[in-house]
């Protein structure tokens, strides 16, 4: 069990001498691109090289490196348990799901000291993360970094292992899907870092997936409530946790790309930097399930989307046999069905009146989203039909045929 009371004390001490220094740290968060190999790490190493030589004190949060098919990627260590037997205790998965960001931070620990860089590895324990007992999805209930202060007071830099913590009885518990920005954005809270800067290989949060549609531009900056409906809705960049958490702070945050210098996009929480603006966000790779009675489900089980009363939508994932057994305890037989999608547009302000796709079903969703649920082979089409930067584009799809030909004919007198 983790002492709070004494780790209480020794924060609070280590936090007046750091803040007297003014020496808020700079966070910076790796992801598992970032980390694949050696010159994706080199291209890390010279983010954080120019931050420690100009004098800053700096926290790394890393992802685990490996990638399916290696032999320390999670994938490849969550399938040495599935040979043994399809159904794996909660606790022991979460122990081997954590094992690739613990390799991670020893590993680049070693890369920064072989560089002239002094540098401390922390798992989630040694950082000081407490959570609930939720495995597979944890909270953060609380963050003590008394350890990582020390170690920068001692002039070096703390590489501390995302995506874990630890339960009050000391058991690891992993934070969830995009559990690495989420601890990036809680130590930079706990720490009152100066900033936290969120690293991949895109130049930031971009208005629709760049991969998919080719009309997209990156954002200069994008207010956290927009961000957060964006995380909510599927966009991948940085997780709805970690905006999440970053309401209870106005540390800001910047999301770069590990392979250029590019400023990135800022998330703020500046008001007056709101600009009228659409975001497109979506979701691949989603299992629906209908449940034999009414529901409440993303009360009940974790990382559910609901859909309606009897429906909702599951990520097909390591953690999906659990969340289906849950679903069935609590809820009755399920069917099940695969290769689900949404796609929403995201708005900065109220949405306008939505039209049908007659190959998608239109969802309820929020004041300023407007959602579709679709087969996953047709997502490309979707993405690249909704609009970027058109808000009348919905409006004037739901004007009556006699209108709409009424006003085609009056534009084409006036082009005349």
């Amino acid at each position: 069990m983790l002492c709070l009371g004494w780790q209480a004390i020794i924060r609070s001490f280590f936090f007046e001498i750091a803040m007297a220094k003014n020496l808020s740290p700079i966070v910076m968060k790796f992801g598992g691109t970032s980390l694949r190999d050696e010159s994706c790490r080199e291209s890390a190493l010279t983010h954080i090289k120019r931050y420690a030589e100009a004098g800053e004190r700096v926290v790394v949060v890393v992802s685990a490196m490996g990638r399916k098919g290696e032999p320390y990627s999670t994938d490849t260590l969550v399938n040495l348990l599935k040979q043994v037997g399809p159904s794996i205790c909660p606790r022991e998965l979460d122990l081997i799901m954590s094992v690739g960001e613990s390799i991670s931070s020893a590993f680049f620990t070693h890369l920064l000291s072989q560089n002239g860089l002094d540098a401390v590895s922390f798992n989630g324990r040694q950082a000081g993360i407490l959570t609930d007992d939720n495995a597979g999805n944890a909270e953060i209930l609380e963050i003590n970094p008394a350890q990582i202060i020390e170690a920068l007071d001692e002039g070096n830099i703390a590489v501390v292992a995302g995506f874990q913590g630890v339960n009050d009885r000391g058991d690891i518990r992993t934070l969830g899907r995009g559990g690495s920005d989420t601890s990036a954005v809680a130590l930079a809270a706990a720490l009152e870092a100066e900033k936290v800067e969120i690293f991949s290989d895109v130049d930031g949060i971009a208005n629709c997936d760049p991969k998919l549609v080719s009309g997209s531009r990156y954002l200069a900056s994008i207010s956290v409530n927009q961000m957060l409906a964006m995380a909510d809705e599927g966009s991948r960049v940085i997780h709805p946790r970690a905006i999440k958490a970053s309401l209870k702070t106005t540390t800001p945050i910047v999301v770069r790309n590990t392979f250029s210098d590019s400023p990135g996009t800022l998330i703020h929480h500046d008001k007056s930097l709101d600009k009228k603006r659409v975001a497109i966000a979506h979701r691949e790779g989603m299992v629906l399930v209908e449940c034999e009675y009414n529901h409440d489900a993303k009360n009940d089980v974790d990382g559910v989307v609901r859909i309606d009363s009897r429906r909702v939508l599951l990520r097909d994932d390591a953690y999906l046999s659990g969340k289906l057994s849950q679903l069935e305890e609590n809820f009755g037989f399920y069917k099940l069905s695969r290769n689900w999608a949404t796609a929403s547009v995201v708005f900065n302000s109220k949405a306008p009146e939505a039209s049908e796709l007659d190959y998608a079903e239109l969802l309820d969703s929020s004041k300023n989203i407007i959602s579709y649920l679709l087969k996953e082979p047709r997502i490309r089409e979707t993405l690249n039909f909704l609009p970027l930067n058109n808000f009348s584009f919905f409006k004037f799809l739901t004007i009556p045929i006699f209108f709409n030909n009424l006003i085609l004919l009056i534009l084409v007198k006036l082009l005349r």
